[in-house]
C-alpha cells in the first residue's frame, strides 16, 4: 500500500515537473498595438510660431526737435488720412538742425520716388497676372489645365491686387511724410516759441500703439504713434534657412489661431536675407521670414497675435502610410514588424515622403498589412505577438 502511493506521488511530481518546464519553454506571448497599411492623406509640412502683422501701416514720427504737445488718441482710435494726430512747438533752428531738417525732406523725397516706382512695377505684374489667369479660364474651360491650376492663377491675380493696394498705400504715407518734412522745416524756420507744426496721419485706419501720450520734449524722428489699417493682415514666420530653401511663393500654409479655428494662407514671399536668433536651448540659428496672404480671416484677429503655421511642401490625397513610431532601424534601410501567423517578422521597406507623424510606404507592405505600432525591446523576429 505504501509503496503504491509512493509510485503515485512519484508520477504526480513527475507531471508538474514536466507541466512546469512546458510552461517556461514556452514564448511569451506579447501584447502590441497594431495598425493596418491603408491608403490616405499625407502632407510634409514645415511647422513653426509665427505672429500676424498688419501689412498696410505707417509710424508716425516727429519731423522736429521740439515739445510735444498732449494728445487725446488712444490706441484702438479711428483716424482719417490728414488728420492731425499730434502737435509740436519746435526748438529755434540752428545750423545743425536746419541741415538735417533739410536732409530729412531729400530722404522724403527719395522715398516718395522709390513708392511711385513700386506702384508702377505693381501695375505691370498685376496687368501680367490677370493675362495668366485669363489664359488659365481659357485652358481650364477647354479641359487642358486642372482646376487646381486655374485657382491658383485666380489666387495669384488677387494677391497682385491686394500688393498694388498696399503699394498704392506706401507711396500715400511717402507723399505725406514728403509733406510733413517740407512743412516742419518752414514751419520751424519761421516759428519762435509760438509757432506750432501739425502731425498728420499718412493714412487712415485706427490706431496701433501710442508711444508718447503726454507733453514732453522730444527729438526728431522720435517714434509718436503707429497707424495702421485693420482687417489687411499678412503673416509672418521665421524658419530655418535650411528650410526657407524648399519653400517657393504660392505654397499652402496653414494657420492655427491658440485655442481656436484654423484657416489657409498664401505664401507671397521669402525674404532674402537670414538674420541670427538664438533657439529656446540656447543655439543660434539663421532663420528667414516668409511672408504669407490669409484667403480669409476668422473675427478678432489683431496685429501681431500669435499664430502656429504649417508650410505644406508636399501633399497627397491618397498614398500607403504607417505611423513613424513604427519605424526601426534596419540593416541598410528602415525596417517593420509586420505580424503573420500571431508571430513578428521584421520587413524591409522603402519609404517616400516623411510627414510629421506618419510615412510613405513605396515597397516592402501591401494594403491591409499589419505592422506593430509601437515596437520595443521584448519584439525580435519571431516573437509571438497578440493585438492589445
Amino acid at each position: 500500500m505504501k509503496f503504491t502511493r509512493r509510485i503515485k506521488w512519484t508520477i504526480g511530481l513527475v507531471t508538474t515537473a514536466v507541466a512546469l518546464a512546458l510552461l517556461v519553454m514556452r514564448p511569451e506571448v506579447v501584447q502590441v498595438d497594431l495598425t493596418r497599411v491603408e491608403p490616405g492623406p499625407l502632407s510634409v509640412t514645415i511647422d513653426e510660431d509665427g505672429m500676424t502683422r498688419i501689412r498696410r501701416h505707417a509710424e508716425i514720427a516727429a519731423p522736429v526737435t521740439g515739445r510735444l504737445l498732449a494728445t487725446s488718441l488712444r490706441a484702438g482710435d479711428t483716424v482719417r488720412r490728414g488728420q492731425v494726430v499730434a502737435r509740436l512747438a519746435p526748438a529755434p533752428l540752428d545750423e545743425r538742425t536746419r541741415g538735417q531738417a533739410e536732409a530729412a525732406l531729400a530722404a522724403a523725397g527719395s522715398l516718395k520716388s522709390q513708392a511711385e516706382a513700386r506702384v508702377r512695377q505693381a501695375e505691370v505684374i498685376l496687368a501680367e497676372a490677370r493675362r495668366e489667369r485669363v489664359r488659365a479660364d481659357r485652358l481650364g474651360a477647354a479641359g487642358a489645365l486642372s482646376s487646381s491650376a486655374v485657382q491658383a492663377a485666380e489666387a495669384q491675380e488677387k494677391l497682385r491686387e491686394r500688393e498694388l493696394d498696399a503699394a498704392r498705400s506706401a507711396l500715400d504715407a511717402a507723399i505725406q511724410g514728403e509733406r510733413q518734412a517740407k512743412g516742419a522745416l518752414l514751419g520751424a524756420a519761421s516759428s519762435g516759441t509760438s509757432g506750432v507744426v501739425d502731425v498728420r496721419a499718412p493714412i487712415g485706419g485706427r490706431v496701433l500703439r501710442v508711444a508718447e501720450e503726454h507733453e514732453r520734449v522730444v527729438l526728431a524722428g522720435t517714434p509718436l504713434m503707429e497707424v495702421g489699417v485693420p482687417g489687411d493682415l499678412e503673416i509672418v514666420v521665421d524658419v530655418l534657412s535650411s528650410d526657407a530653401a524648399r519653400i517657393r511663393p504660392g505654397g499652402r500654409m496653414i494657420v492655427r489661431i491658440p485655442q481656436g479655428q484654423e484657416f489657409e494662407a498664401i505664401v507671397t514671399r521669402i525674404e532674402p536675407a537670414a538674420f541670427t536668433k538664438v533657439s529656446p536651448l540656447g543655439v543660434e540659428e539663421q532663420r528667414v521670414n516668409v511672408i504669407a496672404s490669409p484667403a480669409s480671416l476668422p473675427e478678432g484677429l489683431g496685429d501681431r497675435f500669435r499664430v502656429a503655421v504649417s508650410i505644406v511642401l508636399w501633399s497627397a490625397e491618397s498614398v500607403l502610410t504607417i505611423p513613424s513610431t513604427s519605424l526601426v532601424p534596419g540593416d541598410e534601410a528602415w525596417a517593420v514588424y509586420r505580424v503573420e501567423n500571431g508571430r513578428a517578422v521584421l520587413r524591409m521597406v522603402t519609404l517616400g515622403q516623411h510627414g510629421a507623424r506618419s510615412v510613405e510606404v513605396v515597397r516592402g507592405l501591401e494594403r491591409g498589412d499589419a505592422v506593430i505600432r509601437h515596437p520595443d525591446e521584448r519584439i525580435r523576429e519571431g516573437t509571438r505577438v497578440a493585438e492589445r
